[in-house]
């Protein structure tokens, strides 16, 4: 997994990723939140168009990243999950959750 961090001037974030988000990437999730916990964000979409496959420890990291967010004050939505990963979303309704 490879991200990439875009900031706009109104503090909205857009984090697009490459590759697979599973568990052997907790180390680079967590420091990718680590990296969004020092801005100060209004909401930031994770951009899931280029990820194959997540995992359930990948769903797990999603969730971290929403409590980091609730606890931040800031909004985080998903959008451009397709194939596999919309439907590990959809099948444990993290889809509702992480609405855009």
């Amino acid at each position: 997994m490879e991200y990439r961090i875009d900031v706009n001037e109104d503090n909205t974030a857009r984090v697009v990723f490459n590759g697979d988000i599973t568990f052997s990437e907790n180390v680079a999730f967590r420091q990718l939140l680590k990296d969004l916990s020092v801005k100060d964000l209004q909401s930031c979409v994770f951009d899931l168009s280029n990820v194959d496959m997540v995992d359930s420890a990948g769903l797990g990291m999603f969730l971290i990243a929403k409590e980091q967010a609730d606890t931040g004050g800031w909004k985080l939505s998903v959008t451009g999950a397709q194939g596999h990963v919309a439907s590990m979303l959809k099948l444990t309704k993290l889809s509702d959750l992480l609405q855009g």
